[in-house]
Formats: C-alpha cells, sequence, structure tokens
C-alpha cells in the first residue's frame, strides 16, 4: 500500500509538480522496488492528436440563444520519460529511499466513487462541473456541461487565449494506513441543524455539485471535530498539514455519504429541502496502522487550442435546434487496457479455491431516444471510454432516455450479461460493474476490532444476495479476524445486480461467547464498516422554536424521558446499563435565545447502536401555550433524532416475519413495500403519503423491523403494504394490504390478498 509519509517530488521542464510515493512494505512479501506516480490530468486525444471536446452553441431566436454544451473527456497518464526521470530521482535519494535497485511502478489501487472536477467562472460566479471516473484503464471521465450564454462565452474564451484553459481536477481514494498516527472524528448533528435553521435556505447538505460544500458547511457550523494523536516526536508539517487535510476529507465524505442514504431513503428532489437532524451523529476511531482511504487529488490545467496548434472553431458545433445531448461512460475492467489494475480488477471464485479475474472483452450499448436514427444509436465498447449521442430534443418525451447493453466476457464461460436501464434523466450515464452483473463488497471490521471495550476475535458475516432474475442465490459466511479484518464477497450474476443484499453479523468474543448484531437489509453499497459490537448511538433531543413564534409561544422547558421497550441482549463485556420503563433515562431542556432570535435547547440521549429493541419517548412540556403531555410512543433505535415540541409526535410501525417457516417454505425471499400515509385529521396540515420504504428477509433471516415517520398531533395515520414472495427463476407471488392502522404488521405465511 501507498506510504504517505515517504514521499517524493519532481518537477519536470513545463513546471509541473509530480508526487510520488514508496510502498509502505507492510503486505506479505513486500517489493522494496515498489513505488506509486500520482498520474497527470490531460485530455483524450485520438491517433491523429485532437483532443476528445465540442461545444455546441444554439443560435435560435429563443430564450436558449447563445446557450449550449460543452463536452471533454480527461484521462490520466504517466509519460515513460517522467518514469525514467523519477526512477533517477529515486536511487539518487538513497537516505530517504534506501534499499531500492530498480524502481517498479504500480498503479494505484483505487477505490470506488472516483470522480473528476474543473470551475468555470462567469458573470461573476464560479460554477463546479464533476463527472465520475473510472477506476480502469487511464481513468476517463466525461464532463458535460449545459452552458447559459455567459458560462458558454467564458468557456470559449478561457480555451480560445494563449496559456492555460482551465484547471482539471481528480478526486481519487486509494487504500493506506495510519503509520504513527491516530484519530477520532467527530459529527453532532444537532449543531449542524442549530446553524442550518439560522441560514436563509436549507443550505448544500446534500448537494453533489459542488466539491468540499459539505466539508464548508461542518466548518461554518462548527459541527465535526478532528483530534489527531501522533505516535512520533515532532512530525514534519507537510505530514501533519496531510494528515489533517485527510481527517478533515474523511469527516466530509462520512456525513456526505449518510445525507445521501437518508436523501435517497426519503426520495427528495432538492438538497434544499433536507434536513440535517436526520441524519445520526457519529464518533469514528482510527488507530495505528488501520488501513484509511487516503485522498490524492492530482490537478492539471488543460491547454488551449492556441497551445495545442489547434483552432477552437473546428471543435465547434452551432445548431438552430434544441439538441438532446446523450453520454455513455464506462467504469468496468476491459481486458484490453485494465491487465496493470489486476488488484482492483473483480476475482469470480471458479471453485478449488481458485479465482480469475473477471476481464471484460466488450460492451455493445443502443441508445432509445425518438429523433435518434437506429443507425447512430448502436456503439461497441473494447475499452474504457466514452461516446457522445446527439438528436434534436423532443418537446413530448422532453430529457428522458432508454440505454439498453450487452457485456461479453473474456472468458466465454462467464457468459453474457444484457440489461435495459429506462428514463434516464441526465444527459450522462456510466455502466459500472453491477451493471455488468458482478456484485461486489467489502466489508471492513477495523472499527469492531479496535473497540476500548472487550475486543471480538473474529467477526462472522453471513451474507445474502436474492433476485428474481437469478437462479443461484448468494449465499456466504464471511469470517474476519484482527489480522484480517477486511475481506469481500465477489460473485458474478446472470443478470445486472438489482436488488440489495443481506447480512447479519455475530461476534464472537473470548470463550467463543457470540452476540448477534441485528440485520442489516437492502443494502447497495460497495463498502460495509462494521461498527463495534457495543458501538453507542446519539439520538439527539431537539427544543427548537424559530423566532417567529418565540415571543408569541415560548416554550419555557421540557423533561424528557427515553427506555428500551423490552429487554435488551448485551454484547460481551458491554458496561453500560440501559434504561427501562421503571428507570428511563430523564432529560431537562430549557431553551435559549441563539444569536438570530430562535429558542434552542439540545441533549443526546446516548443507547446501544447494535440494540434489537426500539425506543420509547415521553415528554412534558411547559409553554406559553400551556402545559403538554406527550404520551409514551416508540421510535426506531435508529432514530437520529427527537424534535420535543407540543405538537410533534411519531408513529413507528413493526414489520414481524415471525410467521415464516423458512424450513417448510418454498420461497426464498420475501420484499415488504411500505407506503404510509399521514392525513390531516385534527391537525393543522398533514404530510400526505410518504415514500415508498421496502424491508427484505431472505432464506433463514429473522427479526422485527422499524420504521419510524414524524407526525403532528392529531393527525391520522394509515399504510399500505404489498409483500413479494420471491423465488429465484420463477414468477414472484404478490399480497397486497391496504389502508392498514395497527403498530404491528404480521407479515402472512404465505402468499394471500386482503383489502
Amino acid at each position: 500500500m501507498l506510504n504517505f509519509a515517504l514521499k517524493g517530488t519532481y518537477q519536470d521542464s513545463t513546471g509541473y509538480s509530480w508526487d510520488y510515493y514508496r510502498d509502505d512494505q507492510l503486505d506479505p512479501n513486500p517489493d522494496p522496488n515498489a513505488f506509486y506516480i500520482i498520474p497527470k490530468p490531460q485530455f483524450v486525444t485520438d491517433t491523429q492528436g485532437n483532443p476528445s471536446f465540442n461545444i455546441t452553441t444554439n443560435q435560435t431566436d429563443g430564450a436558449d440563444n447563445g446557450s449550449g454544451v460543452c463536452r471533454f473527456d480527461v484521462e490520466l497518464s504517466v509519460p515513460a520519460d517522467i518514469q525514467a526521470a523519477i526512477s533517477s530521482a529515486i536511487l539518487g535519494n538513497a537516505i530517504k529511499f534506501p534499499g531500492v535497485t530498480k524502481p517498479n511502478f504500480i498503479a494505484l489501487a483505487l477505490n470506488k466513487g472516483s470522480w473528476a472536477a474543473f470551475n468555470l467562472a462567469a458573470g461573476g460566479t464560479t460554477t463546479t462541473f464533476t463527472a465520475a471516473a473510472s477506476n480502469f484503464g487511464s481513468n476517463v471521465a466525461s464532463f458535460l456541461a449545459h452552458l447559459s450564454k455567459t458560462q458558454l462565452e467564458a468557456c470559449k474564451t478561457a480555451f480560445s487565449n494563449q496559456g492555460g484553459a482551465v484547471d482539471v481536477t481528480y478526486y481519487l481514494w486509494v487504500p493506506a494506513r495510519l503509520q504513527s498516527v491516530s484519530a477520532v472524528l467527530k459529527f453532532d448533528s444537532s449543531i449542524a441543524y442549530q446553524y442550518q435553521v439560522t441560514q436563509p435556505k436549507y443550505d448544500s447538505w446534500g448537494d453533489q455539485v459542488s466539491p468540499g460544500s459539505v466539508k464548508a458547511l461542518l466548518t461554518e457550523s462548527n459541527s465535526s471535530s478532528v483530534k489527531i494523536t501522533w505516535g512520533i516526536s515532532n512530525p514534519p508539517q507537510d505530514l501533519v498539514k496531510d494528515v489533517t487535510t485527510w481527517a478533515n476529507d474523511t469527516i466530509a465524505d462520512l456525513v456526505t455519504a449518510e445525507v445521501n442514504k437518508a436523501i435517497q431513503l426519503q426520495k427528495l428532489k432538492s438538497d434544499e429541502s433536507f434536513n440535517i437532524s436526520e441524519v445520526s451523529s457519529f464518533t469514528n476511531n482510527y488507530a495505528e496502522n488501520m488501513v484509511i482511504n487516503w485522498l490524492i487529488q492530482p490537478t492539471a490545467t488543460l491547454p488551449s487550442f492556441p497551445n495545442m496548434k489547434l483552432n477552437i472553431a473546428d471543435f465547434e458545433t452551432t445548431v438552430n435546434t434544441q439538441q438532446q445531448h446523450m453520454v455513455v461512460s464506462t467504469n468496468l475492467p476491459f481486458q484490453s487496457d485494465s491487465q496493470h489494475q489486476l488488484d482492483i480488477v473483480p476475482k469470480i471464485p471458479a471453485g478449488g479455491g481458485v479465482s480469475n479475474p473477471a476481464f471484460i472483452k466488450s460492451v455493445t450499448i443502443t441508445i432509445s431516444y425518438p429523433t435518434l436514427p437506429q443507425s447512430k444509436s448502436t456503439y461497441t465498447f473494447t475499452a474504457n471510454g466514452s461516446q457522445a449521442f446527439v438528436a434534436d430534443f423532443d418537446t413530448q418525451i422532453g430529457v428522458e432516455w432508454n440505454l439498453e447493453y450487452s457485456v461479453n466476457y473474456q472468458d466465454p464461460n462467464m457468459g453474457t450479461v444484457t440489461g435495459r436501464i429506462n428514463g434516464i434523466d441526465m444527459g450522462a450515464y456510466t455502466l459500472k460493474v453491477e451493471e455488468a452483473g458482478i456484485l461486489t463488497v467489502n466489508f471492513d471490521g477495523q472499527q469492531a476490532f479496535n473497540s476500548e471495550g472487550t475486543k471480538p476475535n473474529e467477526i462472522d458475516l453471513n451474507f445474502s444476495y436474492i433476485s428474481q432474475n437469478d437462479t443461484t442465490p448468494v449465499n456466504q459466511v464471511v469470517r474476519l479476524t484482527p489480522k484480517e479484518p477486511q475481506q469481500s464477497v465477489t460473485s458474478l450474476q446472470a443478470h445486472p445486480i438489482n436488488a440489495g443484499y443481506n447480512f447479519q453479523a455475530t461476534y464472537v468474543f473470548p470463550g467463543s461467547v457470540t452476540y448477534q448484531a441485528p440485520l442489516v437489509q437492502n443494502q447497495t453499497g460497495f463498502q460495509q464498516i462494521l461498527p463495534a459490537a457495543d458501538a453507542l448511538h446519539s439520538v439527539n433531543l431537539i427544543v427548537y422554536v424559530p423566532v417567529s413564534q418565540a415571543n408569541s409561544n415560548p416554550v419555557f422547558d421540557a423533561t424528557v424521558n427515553m427506555w428500551y421497550d423490552g429487554t435488551v441482549k448485551l454484547p460481551d463485556g458491554y458496561s453500560g446499563s440501559l434504561p427501562t420503563k421503571a428507570s428511563p433515562a430523564v432529560f431537562t431542556l430549557t431553551p435559549n435565545p441563539d444569536q438570530t432570535g430562535n429558542l434552542f435547547a439540545r441533549d443526546v440521549f446516548v443507547g446501544l447502536a447494535t440494540a434489537d429493541q426500539p425506543l420509547v419517548y415521553s415528554a412534558s412540556i411547559d409553554a406559553a401555550s400551556g402545559s403538554t403531555d406527550i404520551p409514551a410512543q416508540p421510535i426506531q433505535n435508529t432514530q437520529p433524532s427527537v424534535m420535543v415540541s407540543p405538537t410533534q409526535r411519531y408513529f413507528t410501525l413493526e414489520i414481524d416475519p415471525a410467521a415464516i417457516n423458512w424450513k417448510s417454505v418454498a420461497f426464498s425471499s420475501v420484499e415488504v413495500l411500505v407506503t404510509i400515509t399521514v392525513d390531516k385529521g385534527t391537525a393543522s396540515a398533514g404530510s400526505g403519503v410518504q415514500p415508498e420504504r421496502s424491508f427484505t428477509w431472505n432464506k433463514g433471516e429473522t427479526g422485527s423491523k422499524y420504521l419510524t415517520i414524524p407526525t403532528q398531533a392529531g393527525n391520522i395515520v394509515s399504510y399500505d403494504c404489498k409483500i413479494n414472495y420471491v423465488t429465484p427463476g420463477s414468477a414472484t407471488q404478490s399480497s397486497t394490504f391496504s389502508k392498514q392502522t395497527d403498530v404491528t404488521f404480521n407479515i402472512p405465511a404465505t402468499p394471500t390478498t386482503k383489502s
């Protein structure tokens, strides 16, 4: 792995600085000659040396006159002469890099999620444009920027003038070990919420358009903290700066990931409607020698057309009707360009303990859009890159287009995977390994093995993935140990990965004492970080009275009671005691005005993150309008925050699979789709139909799940359920239930319909 403390820099004849790192030499059978060079962004060019670049300008009588689209592709590269120069520099610095005989430059083992960005200043505003970058091949990123007239003119000027045009930055994450340093990263969503409600709009917690926006908001709100402890005396200042940057980037990434999860669950259309109190506070500990994601950010200025001795007019198109631009790019392990990246190419089990790399030979795509001629709708990739399709805009259909594709593997035994994606409403789409039928998940148990309490000897994970399309379900047991805390599940399916996966962790403590955490359902991420068995979960208790009500109806104080609804199974070595109905946790909140006149108070209930029982909340509130007693009401154990107000209430639904006898039923999975409706009732308003939520139990999996939504006093809550009984390779049987009001929904043991 890359050793971020052993870094060198080489400046070439153009003044560009190339960073390079030595391998940390901590893996089995280390190569003393192993080094990593950080590649440089550059244009993708054709065989004649022309950049992959086009500007389309609208010349119409409408409001879009002068606006248009700028499309270009970039990639990462390390020229051979740069490798030779850096090799000489390494050999000439034996003090810093001892024991090197012939430097061996290794491709960066990129984690998923790479992307690139550039800024464009126009009309007094700077806009950031982003594009996904492939982890394979030359890491191509394809930009499709829809620009206003002012922006398009600025873009043309930047690429037309002598000198550099725009700076492109790649954001790449690579595995690295925290040598001689540890860190504690904390985020408090209640502080972030207090800051959010003082802003003129519900800011950009979920905004991915502006890189660094979450990082900036964390700083502005003082809602995060970083504590770094060095295991060496007087670490170099450059190293201190790099580690501090990593810590701040990491906490911003963690918050962004949680925000995006919440936004997806709520199916929000705008980050401005997102409430940061719906994200849980957290504390993450990073011990020495833990493997982390280290951010690499190579930046380079793209040359202008005069610098390339080209005429930009040859790369411009003018149209008098609105155009539909569609770009498909790939992030796939093609055999032709990924041979040097074996560390990140998925390995498919072939039996007998052997795994083969899932190299792809070709991918054929077909675009469907009414005005796109069939003769121009198909393209075949044999390496990572992008392909653009342009057609007249169809005012009846709008921006949505469809994509069909066929993936052919180099190994004929791996078959062909076909898929179709309908209703793409963005101009660009990237085909990833999931669409190619590759299911791969990395489990990371480092947090669990470095916990402060009793440490487990191992963690056993029961992993399951079942899709109606695939006749062979994936059921694997993954074992993590302190020496091997990271393990992966990889499987090649005959169809695109179109369902979530489940897993359940069993912690094995000294003396063979075991603790089974609750089932985790419907996951789609490529990485799962396992918490310690005794990890804590914070529920923020918040009193917030906006300035508009602070004078007319202030809240004077509130007393909150919190406890667990039943007996919670505790992990081995858990040192705390959990509150019960007979002995609840009691909090007194007295709101005070902030600088904007809002009344605000907060406290924190700390429970067990892996508890298998819901929480119960009750309160007594003293306000100018009188006293209000909020009766006991359950909430899910993972609830991020409780808003304490005279009118705020919570509805919690338990979905119970206990009636299913997995040993006797024919189906392999049951999916429960829940749609809750909150009608006005006697309250001033109701929130209406809530986003559909999905809960899935695969064969052998048990345990209730809970769903909590906020309501107002007087609201009437009902819900509809659709239960899908899934047997791979067979038709799905379904049952429907309408206008249910019970707080517990018992899943029928077999398909039946009730309305």
